[in-house]
């Protein structure tokens, strides 16, 4: 990933932010209808949404998903199909535990197993800046720090340099 891509991550995640009230968490979290539509937008159709105020679903590992895409990046749960979730994002990315050697891009996941929350780095350091969707009232920028006290051991980062242009 170079660069050029980061921005673009960066640039997207700003965006999702900026209009979090448009951006919902699905009911009990449970994918539906909804969250598919949302997955299945291009980027072009995702800021056209959000310009008419048109709202946009997904829960944490698709809005993962839809991060990477709308940036133009392939799926970060590999050549599945479908968005994945955690697990497929623990499954498929290679792990490492040093926040301060995270880029911009690196997912984080919390949680033993198959994991039960991802974020993304936003902004780099020893403590970084993460984007989360965990709940309606999200997506939100959140320290690692912060974070980490609202979910179960552990906390992995996931290496997102080899996922390149979709």
């Amino acid at each position: 990933m170079n660069p050029a891509q980061r921005k673009a991550l960066g640039n997207t995640m700003k965006l999702l932010v900026d209009n979090e009230p448009l951006v919902n968490y699905p009911l009990h979290d449970v994918r539906g209808p909804l969250d598919a539509a949302t997955a299945a937008l291009t980027g072009a159709q995702m800021r056209a949404r959000l310009k008419q105020g048109k709202h946009l679903m997904m829960d944490c590992s698709a809005g993962i998903f839809c991060v990477y895409k709308w940036s133009g990046l392939e799926n970060p749960s590999g050549d599945i199909g479908w968005p994945g979730t955690t697990g497929t994002l623990l499954q498929h990315l290679p792990h490492f535990t040093d926040p301060a050697t995270a880029n911009v891009g690196a997912i984080v996941i919390y949680g033993p197993s198959t994991g039960e929350h991802g974020s993304i780095v936003y902004q780099t350091g020893k403590d970084p800046l993460l984007w989360s969707h965990g709940f309606d009232g999200g997506p939100v920028l959140i320290r690692l720090s912060v974070q980490r006290t609202q979910h179960h051991l552990p906390v992995t980062f996931l290496n997102v340099k080899g996922i390149g242009p979709a």
